[in-house]
């Protein structure tokens, strides 16, 4: 779990060395996208950077910070909103007009991220 504002941290390097040292298979979670200076982009690019590792969004948040309504799910092009006061009820709806290319783009990119470990879905 890495944090949407502090990234990458020592911890996450020294957990990350042992899953490669043990050759266990990782997926990341990155929370927090309703703090302050939130960016999962450039966590996903320390992913890469700092832990060398093939790493993907699945999905893409709708807003961040205080404007933080909700994920787009690239595989299964849906969009998931938080409504509630707490943000409780999880809502199906279509994909916001205004994310519609970033979402192709970061499907693509997940697709090409995923070619590069698997033939089949490289053809």
């Amino acid at each position: 779990v890495l944090c949407a504002v502090g990234g990458v941290q020592s911890q996450s390097v020294t957990v990350d060395r042992q899953m490669k040292r043990y050759k266990v298979p990782r997926l990341a979670f990155i929370n927090k996208l309703d703090r302050v200076g939130s960016n999962p982009e450039r966590v996903v690019n320390e992913l890469r950077e700092k832990l060398f590792l093939n790493a993907a969004q699945v999905q893409i948040p709708i807003g961040l910070e205080d404007n933080l309504s909700g994920v787009v799910d690239l595989v299964a092009r849906r969009a998931l909103l938080h409504e509630g006061a707490d943000g409780e009820k999880v809502i199906e709806a279509s994909i916001p007009e205004n994310l519609l290319d970033q979402v192709e783009l970061k499907r693509l990119e997940l697709v090409e991220h995923l070619a590069e470990v698997d033939e089949e879905i490289g053809e």
